[in-house]
């Protein structure tokens, strides 16, 4: 396959160099030389849909999203279309060697109101989708999308049933999460709100928004799971993150793609005496703030009375329900940070303590990079191919989540060891050149199979 692709098309060579895009043609597409002399070429024409503005690549859907697209550049020009471009990113930050045409449309947010809860009522839409309004985005979309593609990527089911057209050309669609899963969790979490200080009528308002939104809960994960049903039999193929996820989604048009993580280079530190561990999520969401719930409550009390110094920094976006759930001895709230690296190369080990969800937690993959040691569940590292007690330490119950963490804070060789195979197999896995290779190779499968 990739002989076939370097005779089929010019690659990184082969950019703009100062033409504008879809001027050199008639039909709308340019053409190049290719560099193995064969003759002109035309470049592959490749329109990316998402509803979220991929860069800075600050969280897991983000790093996908723009790892995905750089990956697709290396076999054409692409067409960048973002529906829900809300501020936060700035479209000047768009790498001009990496997208050829970029537009984003400010999709507004809908209040919550009467008229929201009718349309949730009637539409089997989910409410993440039905919470924005569309219609600005898809004019945008239509006088954006120029004639057909060679391939067109749509980033969320999100993008796909707001802006899904299979006559445009080959369509994949990355369901980087299966979203019925994600919601399947307690029903405990919704009511993860402050107590203290509370008057009455606040106490009853809490618990009835909380049931509100368990409610709301229920219905979006039976209308996920029957939207990403719909997905997979209307197009090419949709990607999944892992053998996990293909066998929930149970569809033949499914292929797995694993997240990737840019190197940052080996630690040429030794492991770092100290008690800190860290935490990273948006724990905005929520199997991240149930993830730290449970450490907090559950585990670290048994952790302390191991490792009494020991601190557990969380690191990451969150709101109040964090410093609810968070609240004990032992752990600190950082929030976003400016330089994670700095934050990954101090701490004795990292921790990822997730109960539920779906897809693969770039979380593991970028402590793997770095070398960290790191103690997960088995939701926390599902799908991801890790060998307990050989890339990590793999514990589902608190008591004995926290004696692994006690391992890698004062065992040496046990810390030394799972640093040294968890970066090789992040470097035979999951470093982007690895999984660049798999984007590009399955696209080109797309566009064009081979007979």
């Amino acid at each position: 396959m990739k002989s076939w692709a370097n005779r089929l098309m010019p690659r990184a060579n082969a950019r703009l160099d100062g033409v504008t895009p879809f001027d050199q043609r008639s039909d709308g597409h340019e053409t190049r030389s290719t560099p193995d002399g064969i003759g002109d070429r035309r470049r592959m024409q490749i329109l990316v849909v998402g509803d979220l503005f991929p860069w800075p690549a600050q969280d897991g859907y983000r790093l996908r999203f723009s790892s995905t697209i750089k990956a697709l550049s290396e076999i054409g020009d692409v067409d960048l279309f973002v529906g829900a471009f809300d501020g936060t990113g700035k479209s000047e930050s768009v790498p001009a060697n990496v997208v050829s045409r970029f537009a984003g449309v400010e999709t507004p947010s809908i209040e919550p109101s009467v008229a929201l809860a009718l349309r949730m009522i009637t539409s089997l839409w989910p409410s993440r989708i039905l919470s924005r309004d569309w219609e600005q985005a898809r004019d945008a979309f239509r006088r954006f999308a120029r004639g057909t593609y060679d391939l067109v990527w749509y980033s969320h089911a999100d993008s796909f049933a707001v802006f899904g057209d299979v006559s445009l050309g080959p369509s994949v669609v990355d369901l980087d999460n299966l979203e019925g899963n994600v919601l399947r969790r307690p029903f405990g979490l919704f009511f993860m709100t402050p107590t203290r200080d509370e008057s009455r009528s606040q106490f009853v308002r809490a618990r009835s928004e909380a049931l509100a939104r368990w409610l709301i809960s229920w219905r979006d994960r039976v209308l996920w799971s029957r939207l990403q049903r719909s997905i997979a039999k209307k197009v090419t193929s949709v990607v999944v993150c892992s053998d996990v996820d293909r066998e929930r989604l149970n569809s033949p048009r499914a292929t797995v793609i694993g997240n990737g993580y840019s190197d940052p280079g080996p630690s040429d530190d030794s492991l770092p005496e100290s008690s800190t561990l860290v935490m990273v999520g948006v724990f905005t969401y929520l199997p991240n703030l149930a993830g730290a719930n449970w450490l907090a409550h559950e585990v670290l009390p048994e952790l302390r009375r191991l490792v009494p110094d020991v601190t557990v920094r969380l690191i990451g976006r969150y709101d109040e329900r964090l410093r609810h759930a968070a609240s004990v001895p032992g752990i600190e709230i950082v929030g976003e940070v400016v330089e994670l690296g700095s934050e990954l190369r101090t701490a004795r080990g990292a921790i990822i303590p997730i109960l539920h969800g779906s897809g693969t937690r770039i979380k593991v993959i970028e402590a793997l990079a770095y070398g960290l040691p790191i103690v997960t569940t088995e939701v926390g590292c599902e799908g991801l191919s890790i060998q307990a007690g050989h890339h990590a330490l793999v514990q589902n119950d608190p008591v004995e989540f926290a004696t692994s963490c006690a391992k890698i804070l004062t065992d040496d060789a046990t810390s030394e060891q799972l640093r040294i195979n968890g970066r090789r197999f992040y470097l035979d896995h999951y470093a982007t050149n690895v999984v660049d290779a798999q984007i590009e190779e399955f696209a080109l499968s797309v566009m064009q199979p081979m007979s």
